[in-house]
């Protein structure tokens, strides 16, 4: 099982076989932070929260574990992910 954190908003298991889909997503996320592309992190941010909300199961808020994965919720911007994560584009 893999557990995903969405700030804000809670956490989701999803299958230990959705790993690889999870990582690529992430990855490309990242890629859009980093090029400082706005338009494409919003994209991939999208895709990224709907494949874990869609594909995972959310936890109970009483349910407390260790997050494999911290994603910023839909309201994040590039510059609170920035801040939160203490980076600067270059």
């Amino acid at each position: 099982m893999i557990v995903v954190r969405i700030l804000d908003e809670g956490q989701f298991a999803l299958a230990d076989g959705l790993r690889g889909d999870l990582e690529t997503r992430d990855a490309r996320l990242l890629t859009a932070l980093e090029e400082d592309s706005t338009d494409a992190y919003d994209a991939e941010l999208e895709q990224l929260l709907g494949f874990v909300r869609t594909k995972g199961t959310e936890l109970a808020l009483d349910v407390i574990t260790p997050s494999e994965f911290v994603l910023p919720n839909r309201e994040w911007s590039m510059a609170s992910v920035r801040d939160f994560l203490g980076d600067r584009p270059a």
